[in-house]
């Protein structure tokens, strides 16, 4: 099976869930509307190896993607029938790319339009997005870490503006 996009979420500050569209627009400052929307981010627990707390470096993690294949074996490990996109604050959800949490780094995700996103690496499952999986599911926001390790999917950040669709076809350019 060809990759493809299956779903998209823009996730509002101001909201406690990510809302599904049908098209997002990528910007060089990240995905239109969502709460990591931003050419800088500040420093947290996933940079403490390297910064103190708080220190804006560039935003590395504008956009998150999962794949229905990597959820459905969270889903598994966690006792539940599904995990459904969105749940987790992924922005692109894709279907036939079942290994996307251990693509290398600096793996490009090309779209039809030309919109570009270069892959930052695996996405640290945390509690807070069990605490999302909690609030639709009803399991412990602690058990989602063991859950989805090696299978939370990966961040990155726009290399090249433009409209994703769901439906979209994806090219998976490696580096090797």
């Amino acid at each position: 099976m060809s990759p493809q996009v299956v779903a998209l979420h823009v996730w509002s500050p101001d909201l406690e869930m990510p809302t599904p569209v049908n098209s997002i627009k990528l910007e060089f400052a990240g995905i239109t509307g969502d709460r990591h929307f931003g050419s800088t981010m500040l420093t947290g627990a996933r940079e403490k190896h390297a910064f103190e707390r708080g220190t804006e470096i560039s935003n590395y993690r504008q956009v998150s993607v999962v794949d229905r294949a990597e959820l459905a074996k969270v889903a598994a490990n966690l006792g539940i029938d599904e995990l459904a996109a969105g749940t987790i604050a992924d922005n692109i959800c894709t279907q036939g790319l079942p290994d996307l949490t251990a693509l290398p780094l600096m793996s490009r995700l090309v779209f039809p339009s030309g919109a570009s996103i270069m892959t930052g690496g695996a996405n640290a499952p945390c509690t807070i997005a069990g605490a999302m999986v909690e609030s639709v599911y009803g399991t412990a926001p602690h058990h989602f870490p063991k859950a989805a390790m090696h299978l939370r999917g990966i961040t990155g950040w726009v290399e090249r503006p433009g409209v994703i669709n769901t439906g979209d076809p994806i090219t998976v350019v490696t580096l090797n």
